[in-house]
């Protein structure tokens, strides 16, 4: 497995190196197990690339921009695995937190827009006496 992890990413040095990369050494192992074992087998490693974390919107914290691929396996003559197959997910990894530890549950609510200023004047209340409902011939 192959590992890119770009720190810094809006300020913040990776959280999740230490997960990612145990993961990927693991991943490793079994491959070169998986090789010894199997001549004719092509292993076509998979990839963890980290972009730097990004800054989200509400000060809903920091976000992990890691993007994973599985190591897919093949055999030639036989069918070859889809591209679609190597789709990865944070889950995947453990230890991984998609959201920095320290911004996890300290979220703050999102303030409300004040509600826009209204364009005619509240209607005054009917009189008494009179219905509400509505009228479209005029009685005398």
């Amino acid at each position: 497995m192959r590992v890119e992890i770009r720190t810094g990413g809006d300020g913040v040095t990776c959280w999740n190196q230490r997960a990612i990369t145990a993961y990927a050494e693991e991943i490793n192992e079994r491959e070169a197990h998986l090789r010894q074992r199997n001549p004719d087998l092509v292993v076509l490693p998979g990839r963890i690339n980290c972009y730097g974390c990004e800054a989200q919107e509400y000060d809903y914290g920091m976000k992990c921009t890691a993007q994973i691929s599985k190591t897919m396996f093949a055999v030639p003559g036989e069918i070859q695995p889809r591209a679609a197959d190597a789709v990865g997910w944070h889950r995947e990894v453990p230890g991984l937190e998609t959201i920095r530890p320290e911004d996890a549950g300290t979220t703050r609510p999102v303030a409300q827009p004040d509600p826009p200023p209204r364009s005619t004047p509240p209607e005054a209340p009917a009189p008494a006496g009179r219905s509400g409902r509505l009228r479209l011939f005029h009685r005398s």
